[in-house]
């Protein structure tokens, strides 16, 4: 009886070392270049391209210390700290099995995204994401040059990775309307079309002083009330929209353009460049006050072209100071 449990046990033995050998003898017969997934260094990395089958498609490009998308907009920091984090930490979770590999190879030909690395804008590698696999665990890809696909992930994450390979430039535009240093600023002009009065013109002419002025330079009476102004321009450091109003009708658009804004708000930078806000009231869309009451305008949001381009939708919570009036910067005379 002993020596048939030996017997046994060595064949159980043998037959886990002959199971490893043939998986490594088989995982090394593929080339380490066309099962090397992973981006080492991403600080190099300069363009990503993406396309799908349906030529669905998307560029982006690092210029100086940001992203651009398509080199019309700037990217989502989050969006492209997420993609190339996962093109650094990628590595393959295991094979594909014998048994899957057929429709595998199939659905990566029909159903991918073509990523495209690019490093000092020379191409560094070429990688095809498909779908999940049915654990929903990893990611199906396969690099370009081979025609053996992998299960890959990321690992300590749960999921896949597919949905991080998006090719929508909506999806990567920034949110980011404002994003200044303080002394950055040169001007500030508010406009509001109900009350003109309130309208003005701040201008930072450095070393603590500014100038308070209509729209059309008529000075203010009283004295400029600095740690006031200086509060103000502070809170441009950093500010978003809500989203993008993409659903809007042409006829919309006419609209709005034909309408009087509910306010402008002009930013000038030491640079020259400038941002041009111009908000307009949105419909309450079936909203109720507090007492029920049916309301004509959205009490939360407004609709904002941004630079004559592009519409989106801004909160009045986070707008109400942004929009401010003269008489919020001066001291009036006793």
């Amino acid at each position: 009886m002993k020596k048939n449990g030996m017997l046994i046990g060595l064949i159980v033995v043998l037959g886990i070392v002959a199971i490893f050998l043939v998986s490594k003898r088989s995982n090394s017969s593929i080339k380490k270049e066309l099962r090397d997934f992973a981006v080492e260094d991403t600080a190099s990395v300069d363009r990503i391209f993406m396309v799908k089958k349906d030529n669905q498609q998307v560029t982006l490009s690092r210029v100086g210390d940001h992203w651009m998308v398509n080199d019309r907009f700037v990217v989502r920091a989050d969006a492209i700290d997420n993609l190339l984090k996962t093109l650094n930490r990628i590595r393959i979770k295991s094979p594909v099995s014998s048994s899957a590999m057929d429709n595998t190879v199939k659905m990566l030909a029909t159903r991918n995204t073509k990523v495209e690395v690019y490093e000092k804008n020379k191409l560094l590698k070429t990688i095809y994401v498909g779908g999940p696999t049915q654990d929903q665990m990893g990611t199906f890809m396969m690099l370009e040059g081979s025609s053996v696909p992998f299960v890959v992930h990321i690992p300590g994450f749960v999921g896949y990775l597919s949905t991080r390979f998006f090719v929508e430039e909506k999806g990567w535009r920034s949110t980011t309307l404002f994003k200044y240093n303080f002394n950055d600023i040169k001007g500030i002009t508010v406009i509001n079309p109900d009350e003109p009065r309130s309208s003005f013109h701040l201008l930072s002419n450095g070393n603590n002083q500014y100038l308070i002025t209509s729209p059309d330079g008529a000075p203010f009476p009283g004295t400029i009330d600095t740690i006031g102004v200086r509060f103000y321009i502070s809170q441009f450091e950093k500010v978003n929209f809500e989203f993008f109003a993409d659903n809007l009708s042409n006829t919309t658009i006419d609209s709005l353009l034909a309408a009087k804004p509910y306010r402008s708000l002009i930013l000038e930078d030491h640079a020259g460049k400038t941002r041009k806000v111009v908000a307009y009231k949105r419909p309450g869309f079936g909203k109720v006050d507090a007492e029920g009451n049916t309301l004509i305008w959205d009490d939360t949001r407004l609709w904002a072209l941004i630079d004559d381009k592009s519409w989106v939708v801004i909160q009045y919570f986070v707008f109400n100071t942004l929009f401010a009036k003269s008489i919020n910067f001066m001291i009036q005379p006793k």
